[in-house]
């Protein structure tokens, strides 16, 4: 509705005959919801990543990677994580867009397969730090890691129960274009959010410094 529109609109006077009030259908209720889901994430973790950032500045934070025996100097954990992940967001693009039932429930397996075992990765990295001794109260750096990937990976886990009850859907023969497209849209959040992660947890002090600086939290 244009601002001539609603300026001019008589709404007390009753519709002519014949004519039926124009509905916005071309994004469907799932998707509104689902952006309005991606945007209250989007907020939460820019949040956490403010605050990681401006406590980075904090004598007693110590970065995860920059010198050799820091445990993300190396960071192909997290390499082989992201394969994981993106295989994931690749076979569930792929269900969203065939329209062979079949080929879409093998594909939703797959998805969930791979998001299972991104998961079950995070926790062996988790493992992974916790033998090395940066446990979660021990550096400020670890903890917020710790939080960052917990949450996201809590995030996956609601992905996964989405993708049950699709699966469930179609296996009924019901109509699953519109769900399996929100599941698609929001697995490929969740990896963009993966990379923005990764890139923020395994930088080196100066890279905070830089960024604190760049946003007036130095």
């Amino acid at each position: 509705m244009g601002w001539t529109q609603i300026f001019t609109d008589k709404p007390w006077l009753p519709e002519p005959a014949g004519e039926v009030p124009l509905i916005d259908t071309s994004r469907p209720p799932g998707m509104i919801a689902l952006r309005m889901l991606l945007g209250a994430i989007s907020i939460l973790f820019m949040l956490f990543f403010v605050t990681f950032i401006e406590r980075s500045q904090f004598q007693d934070f110590h970065a995860l990677a920059g010198e050799p025996w820091q445990p993300f100097t190396d960071s192909l954990r997290l390499w082989i994580n992201t394969g994981v992940l993106l295989l994931a967001s690749v076979t569930l693009h792929g269900a969203a867009k065939t329209s062979n039932r079949n080929l879409a429930l093998g594909l939703l397996g797959g998805s969930a397969f791979f998001a299972l075992l991104f998961v079950l990765l995070q926790v062996s990295v988790w493992q992974f730090l916790l033998n090395l001794g940066y446990g979660l109260s021990a550096n400020p750096a670890n903890s917020y890691f710790y939080m960052l990937t917990g949450v996201h990976a809590l995030h996956i886990v609601g992905g996964l129960v989405a993708l049950g009850w699709v699966c469930q859907r179609l296996l009924a023969g019901a109509d699953t274009e519109v769900a399996l497209r929100a599941c698609a849209t929001y697995w490929h959040y969740l990896f963009v959010l993966w990379l923005v992660l990764f890139f923020m947890l395994t930088r080196t002090p100066e890279t905070y410094a830089m960024i604190a600086a760049f946003c007036g939290l130095g």
